[in-house]
């Protein structure tokens, strides 16, 4: 099994999604709790793919805002992750059906603010070394493009659906906004580092601070850390959270708490079907400690007017891409004969 990929038994997964698309539904999510007044801690849940549930149970800590060496991820340092992880298992699954054994496969995401405080820039840079060509590099660059969930996920628009549960709720929708230029060119920069390990297994720096992201095994991987999809759940999760409950739990007093879902159709990223690769049917669902409290309808409004992540994940923005393959920049793009 090259690179820790089976794919002879993700090549059974595409045949059997093709032949019954239920299969091929991936549905996902977490919860989060406040734990301080500038952090909180976000829980996997069991995924179901298709018939079969599977367990998941990670532990991912989120602080509100970005800060200077931060000991764990803000919801955009859980997109540049996710991101990362995405690319590089595109990456390597296509390298490892060529034959090849890369040494090293990293991806460096990046996100730039404008002026205006609205996304500016996507972008990541792909390093490859080793014994793999410059045509094969770029048909790897060209996989993740293609069929990479996380790529589609912050490149295409998605509406985000948020429900505040209180005494009668209250459904708000989040629709894409059309991309812009930003006046006065990136104002904020945000950037990551995710190194391959093994199979769809990789560690990841934001910041200072350290994760690690795998697939469950039933996608495939080792399941020693939350997936990618899930990291774009618990940066929407966190954020969220973040804006409507700011701070710290009274002892044994109720807590609020953010539930947030998505689905993907396996047959988007797992085979050469016309699917969306990307996640879908965003929900995002406030319980706040306090129904009658300060406005928490207000506040999820403002969340989904002002949040960096939300706006990543909502709003269209063409994706710019970089290879370097051993230590050498060249052309992502494939040439034509």
């Amino acid at each position: 099994m090259l690179n820790g990929i089976d794919l002879r038994a993700r090549q059974a997964l595409a045949e059997q999604i093709r032949e019954d698309s239920w299969e091929a539904q991936l549905s996902i999510g977490v919860v989060a709790h406040p734990t301080s007044p500038d952090r909180c801690r976000v829980h996997t849940e069991p995924m179901r793919l298709g018939s079969t549930r599977v367990a998941r149970a990670f532990g991912i800590e989120q602080r509100w805002g970005p800060s200077a060496g931060g000991d764990c991820l803000d919801p955009v340092g859980s997109l540049l992750v996710a991101l990362g992880a995405s690319v590089t298992d595109s990456v390597v699954t296509h390298l490892t059906g060529e034959g090849c054994g890369p040494a090293l496969v990293e991806v460096l995401p990046c996100v730039e603010f404008g002026s205006d405080g609205g996304p500016a820039g996507r972008s990541y840079e792909i390093r490859i070394g080793g014994d793999v060509s410059v045509e094969q590099a770029r048909r790897a660059v060209a996989a993740a493009r293609e069929r990479g969930s996380a790529h589609h996920t912050l490149a295409e628009p998605n509406e985000i659906k948020a429900v505040v549960q209180t005494a009668q709720d209250v459904h708000l929708t989040s629709r894409p906004v059309p991309a812009g230029a930003a006046p006065g060119g990136p104002a904020r920069r945000r950037a990551a580092r995710v190194m391959w390990e093994v199979g769809t297994h990789v560690l990841a720096e934001v910041d200072g601070a350290q994760a690690e992201s795998d697939q469950p095994k039933q996608l495939f991987g080792a399941d020693l850390a939350p997936s990618a999809q899930e990291y774009v759940l618990t940066a929407l999760a966190a954020e969220a959270l973040g804006y409507t409950a700011p701070d710290a739990p009274a002892p044994g007093g109720p807590t609020a708490s953010v539930h947030t879902s998505g689905r993907i159709d396996l047959r988007g990223p797992y085979s050469a079907d016309n699917s969306p690769a990307g996640l879908r049917n965003i929900l995002v669902q406030l319980l706040p400690a306090d129904p009658c409290g300060p406005d928490p309808v207000g506040a999820v409004r403002r969340w989904l007017a002002e949040g960096d992540a939300l706006r990543l994940v909502r709003d269209a923005h063409p994706i710019e891409v970089g290879l370097v393959l051993d230590g050498v920049r060249v052309d992502p793009n494939p040439t034509t004969a």
